[in-house]
């Protein structure tokens, strides 16, 4: 009996993209409100294979222009910027339409997925491919390039003098002060138009966390706390 040839990492991208269905092997995951929904393996996968593609509508540059202008903040959180053939495109994945790759985060240290184009009949498709092995029950994550994103800014707890500059063990959280973001073509539209907008909200919300103290039962700082009282203030 013949063995069954393996099919290489970008024929697995083709068949899916063709399909327009996910692999089975990846599940959504509510993480925290702060955060919302993530990807996540069920199964071991192995370094290099196809993961998901970032499904959505082929926009050109000027399409997407006029989406944004007339779009909510959380439908141009999945408008996804990107360059090929010379020109400026997008993918516009806000429709729920239950695919799985348009869910996937950001994490710009240690990504275990990489975006890459494959073009079918002339039409350019972004898909994950992974970087490194994956464990059953492990976030799948990509870098979405150079902007600067609410979340990658780490707070430390207020320390005496001697302790300057300790991160915090209890208490670093998410996302407070922000620089402006440098757009790349892994970069989805949302942090080039967001960040700008909301920069007095966090820079708001960075000051007022300097200033409160929140004493636990150990008498720590917990500035996790403090800091999910003013997003919910700030953000409503």
């Amino acid at each position: 009996m013949s063995k069954r040839k393996r099919i290489s990492p970008e024929e697995d991208a083709t068949a899916h993209i063709l399909s327009g269905e996910d692999k089975p092997c990846f599940e959504e995951r509510f993480i925290y409100s702060n955060k919302g929904r993530g990807v996540f393996a069920r199964m071991s996968i192995d370094k290099g294979c196809f993961i998901l593609e970032y499904r959505g509508e082929l926009l050109s540059q000027e399409e997407s222009q006029t989406r944004q202008n007339i779009y909510t903040d959380s439908e141009n959180a999945f408008l996804f910027d990107f360059n090929w053939g010379g020109r400026q495109w997008c993918i516009d994945a806000s429709e729920e339409d239950g695919s799985l790759g348009r869910l996937v985060n950001d994490n710009h240290k240690t990504p275990n997925c990489k975006v890459k184009k494959i073009v079918i009949e002339g039409k350019p498709h972004l898909c994950l491919f992974s970087v490194k092995d994956i464990a059953p029950g492990e976030e799948l994550t990509y870098n979405y390039g150079d902007a600067n994103p609410p979340w990658r800014t780490r707070v430390t707890r207020a320390v005496p003098s001697s302790e300057e500059n300790t991160p915090s063990q209890e208490g670093s959280c998410l996302l407070t002060k922000i620089n402006s973001p440098k757009p790349t073509e892994q970069v989805p539209s949302m942090f080039a138009a967001q960040v700008k907008d909301h920069h007095d909200s966090y820079a708001q919300c960075y000051e007022e966390l300097s200033k409160l103290t929140l004493e636990s039962e150990g008498g720590a700082t917990d500035h996790r706390m403090i800091y999910l009282r003013l997003s919910e203030s700030t953000y409503g």
